[in-house]
């Protein structure tokens, strides 16, 4: 959901695909006004979420506050018009901005980091009897190290054991529950300092085609509103894609990547485009200048959807091949096999890379979901899995070998709901491999942000094996 105003209250539905399709994120935010129920339940409304905030008429709250002190933001009232219990959950939650400028929120659950962990709510856990209402209060306390700036959080609000409501359109089938999502604006007193600043650019083959990313980040302490700018992409002469960014919201403290489609492009593999950019906000300019080249792992991946075969690998350089072609047949065996072993063992650690994955989720309030990839034992060829998972997953993620027959993916910034997606498509994809001839298991996992690497690990090599799908035959 793009928002160029300030962050309000909304009604969040999460969506996700059961088959047919990975490209859609599994988290789809329906707009939707606190106290009114969505359209789809006129009937008979499960929830209603009604704001009070101390500050007025906004249906957010917002609040000036001096670091070391509390301040009360107001009430949220939650009623139940149905003729039976309700459970209610609320919970603090980390304030973002969407890739496309915009703010939203993340995922009940995903961890309160600042500044989600300064708000305080009366109570998190309510059961409503029929008919009945309750009011939680709510309030902010500001660290007494904070810093001057504007920092966005929310409130999640959601009802407990909703049964997913299914629709079916063109072939997928879309399973939805309803989430309210109500901000919170904290503003600092002192120095205001705006900053945009783009962090580089980059290249990736989704489903609908080739999209370049456009990377930025919101270093300053304002949330930035009605930041807009254009960018340009050429190959040579040519121009690939001419767009405008935004306009929309800036969060402060989180980055984004901002998509360009290009669908009717089919590079070959090594192709360069020079990437231009500029993002207008009051107080400056943000400009990006730079080159970004069509890899291997793209060309696989646009191989994969029926694009221009992928070229050879590069290998090793050539002065190293003539250097060992004069030492001899011998030791150019001896380095080769050292070279496949060094690139089975993946060159990382799980354990550190999931460390990694989650220092990083405490700073961004982000979700981190853990993909194990498993080859069952008789007829298993781990070596021609590895590259098929490769292409498949995406820049951000990290693959990690786990032992013989396992695999892991860590996925950072992403929910359970997106990881089901992505782990169905690694397992149609492997399934499908040629060389791979043994049944793949893919079972998707959630990371803790208060647990460690090891425990994680601990808790996937203990875990037991999900249902084999069947293999595909078509």
């Amino acid at each position: 959901m793009r928002r160029s105003g300030p962050p309000c209250a909304r009604l969040r539905r999460s969506a996700w695909k059961r088959r047919r399709t990975w490209a859609l994120a599994a988290a789809a935010l329906a707009a939707g006004l606190c106290g009114v129920a969505p359209a789809s339940y006129a009937a008979a409304p499960s929830l209603i979420v009604i704001p009070n905030p101390a500050s007025g008429s906004l249906s957010y709250f917002k609040l000036s506050i001096r670091h070391g002190h509390l301040g009360q933001a107001g009430t949220i009232g939650v009623r139940n018009p149905t003729g039976r219990p309700l459970r209610v959950a609320l919970d603090p939650v980390a304030g973002r901005t969407i890739d496309t400028l915009g703010s939203t929120y993340g995922l009940r659950g995903s961890g309160a980091r600042e500044p989600a962990s300064w708000v305080r709510l009366g109570r998190r856990r309510i059961t409503l009897a029929a008919g009945a209402t309750a009011v939680v209060p709510v309030s902010v306390l500001a660290p007494r190290d904070a810093r001057p700036g504007d920092y966005l959080a929310g409130i999640a609000v959601e009802q407990l054991g909703q049964r997913a409501q299914s629709t079916a359109r063109r072939g997928v089938s879309v399973a939805s529950v309803v989430r309210y999502a109500i901000g919170v604006e904290a503003s600092v007193p002192g120095p205001r300092h705006p900053l945009i600043r783009f962090t580089g650019a980059r290249l990736e083959r989704q489903p609908a085609g080739l999209a370049f990313l456009l990377e930025a980040r919101n270093p300053g302490n304002v949330i930035l509103q009605n930041v807009a700018g254009r960018a340009l992409v050429t190959r040579g002469s040519r121009v690939v894609a001419r767009v405008a960014l935004g306009p929309g919201t800036f969060v402060t403290g989180t980055s984004i990547a901002y998509p360009i489609l290009a669908p009717r492009e089919r590079p070959p593999q090594g192709t360069a485009y020079r990437v231009r950019a500029y993002l207008r906000y009051v107080g400056g300019i943000a400009r990006l200048d730079t080159l970004v080249r069509f890899g291997r792992a793209a060309a696989l991946r646009q191989q994969l959807y029926g694009g221009p075969k992928a070229g050879a690998s590069s290998g090793l350089p050539g002065w190293l091949v003539a250097l060992l072609s004069v030492l001899g047949a011998g030791l150019l065996s001896i380095a080769a096999a050292l070279l496949v072993r060094r690139r089975r063992a993946g060159g990382r650690s799980p354990a550190r890379t999931i460390d990694a994955a989650l220092q990083a989720a405490q700073r961004s309030g982000a979700p981190v979901s853990l993909i194990s990839v498993s080859l069952t034992a008789n007829g298993a060829s781990p070596q021609r899995l590895a590259p098929v998972l490769r292409s498949r997953i995406r820049h951000s993620d990290r693959l990690c070998r786990l032992d013989a027959l396992r695999f892991l993916v860590v996925a950072p910034d992403t929910d359970l709901q997106t990881a089901e997606t992505l782990a169905s498509d690694l397992r149609r994809h492997a399934e499908r491999a040629e060389g791979v001839t043994a049944d793949v298991e893919v079972a998707v996992h959630e990371a803790d942000p208060n647990s460690t690497g090891p425990e994680l690990l601990q808790r996937i090599r203990t875990a037991p094996h999900p249902m084999r799908a069947p293999r595909s035959t078509g």
